[in-house]
């Protein structure tokens, strides 16, 4: 992306926050993630937001394509000086959390879901994903939290879907402002940090083990190429998962 144009970008600064203080938006990109990990222009500083209308080049776990048509809500959030990003799971979880709970506060249902490790679900329909992604150099470490919800786009007709897929747009039959959706994520976000630097993640872990997809029920998961059947029971102080699996207990790290 050297043909990157900061003139392009829209700034907004909310500085209340003690991240999430500047969001950029622009109108299309390759991918909020990959533009801020490796920040060609120089123009972004631990705690910015990257939103796109659209991607060209999104993504999910292992590589996979992350289907990001104009409709969607697709924005990332950069952290500096990272000295291990295991220990940055647990945000990531809050960060889930942030999505399910704004989601639930808008429909008010109570079907939002977090499925391990990195997706939101309305009911069984994948609603939204979270991708943590880092990068290091001599000179710095970086990572991104990128974040993907289906809000206007239609999804229900895409064919070959890995996952069944769906939009708050099918769920509700409203058309939703993706400006004040983003607000309140990051609002939310912005609160949790706060008190996850503080270590107090614990404090929200009652919340996030009522809202485990499959909770106590048998779940396929499939990494890469493997698949594995697990009871998910709860999720850890370091943001683990705590599962059955094969009458016996195991830990699942991201």
């Amino acid at each position: 992306m050297a043909d990157l144009n900061p003139a392009e970008f829209k700034l907004f600064t909310y500085p209340h926050r003690h991240i999430a203080k500047r969001v950029f938006k622009i109108r299309e990109i390759t991918s909020t993630n990959d533009i801020l990990l490796t920040d060609p222009k120089k123009m972004f500083r631990s705690g910015d937001v990257l939103w796109s209308l659209k991607q060209s080049k999104g993504r999910g776990r292992y590589n996979r394509i992350w289907n990001s048509p104009e409709g969607g809500l697709y924005f990332s959030i950069l952290f500096e000086d990272i000295p291990r990003l295991s220990a940055f799971y647990p945000f990531v979880l809050l960060c889930a959390l942030a999505i399910r709970n704004v989601l639930a506060d808008r429909t008010h249902e109570a079907f939002f879901t977090i499925k391990w490790p990195n997706d939101i679900y309305a009911d069984h329909h994948k609603i939204a994903g979270i991708l943590i992604q880092s990068q290091s150099t001599s000179q710095d470490s970086r990572a991104v939290i990128g974040m993907g919800i289906n809000l206007n786009n239609p999804m229900q007709h895409i064919p070959n879907l890995r996952t069944p897929a769906i939009s708050l747009h099918e769920l509700t039959g409203h058309t939703s402002a993706p400006e004040s959706f983003l607000e309140d994520i990051l609002d939310l976000v912005d609160t949790y940090y706060r008190d996850f630097i503080h270590q107090r993640f614990s404090c929200y872990l009652p919340e996030l083990n009522r809202v485990i997809y499959s909770k106590d029920k048998p779940l396929i998961l499939t990494e890469g190429k493997r698949q594995r059947i697990v009871i998910p029971r709860k999720f850890t102080k370091d943001g683990y998962l705590t599962c059955e699996e094969n009458g016996e207990m195991v830990v699942l790290m991201v």
